[in-house]
């Protein structure tokens, strides 16, 4: 098959939009929450495309809870709830938490790499700038950053006790540092 100089861009874009689009995701979420359609036995069918979430027989549209907002990237559950991730630029984003249940929002998130183990969202953490928060956004940890460095990545150890926050610096090095979190 001969591609045209149009097919080929089209493709290209269509590429470079979805990199890095997974690294946020659970493991175990459903393969079919990144093709923004899912539907399972405990939650009404939802789904999303462009700024729009539909859930049930409902539409929102997010970038009316935050004008940056231009995109959804994603849509996982989370116990009763669902996170829907959304692009709003380079450094930060913004998570938008439904709660299926009441189908209403609770309050966003701004930041990146939200994690949670156990289906359970209040045990999340994420990064916003050089800090790392708990779910209700309280600070972990803040660091000193160089301007060329970002969190770029947070994991829970073994036994979900600590996380392992991975700084990247432009030159492309990175470093690690372990971190308890908080007990409740």
């Amino acid at each position: 098959m001969k591609l045209t100089p149009i097919t080929t861009m089209i493709m290209c874009v269509l590429l470079l939009s979805s990199c890095g689009q997974e690294q946020n995701l659970q493991a175990g979420s459903s393969p079919n929450a990144q093709s923004g359609r899912l539907q399972t036995s405990e939650q009404a069918s939802f789904s999303f495309e462009g700024t729009v979430f539909h859930y049930g027989t409902h539409d929102y549209d997010v970038s009316s809870r935050n004008q940056s907002i231009n995109s959804i990237l994603s849509a996982i559950p989370v116990g009763q709830k669902i996170v829907i991730e959304c692009h709003v630029g380079p450094k930060n984003g913004v998570y938008c938490i439904f709660d299926t249940e009441s189908e209403s929002f609770d309050d966003d998130i701004i930041g990146n790499n939200l994690i949670w183990h156990s289906d359970d969202i209040a045990t999340s953490v994420y990064s916003f700038w050089s800090e790392v928060h708990t779910y209700d956004g309280g600070i972990i940890k803040t660091y000193d950053l160089a301007e060329d460095a970002l969190i770029y990545d947070l994991k829970f150890s073994d036994d979900c006790t600590k996380i392992d926050v991975t700084i990247m610096h432009d030159d492309g090095t990175d470093e690690t540092d372990t971190i308890a979190l908080p007990s409740k």
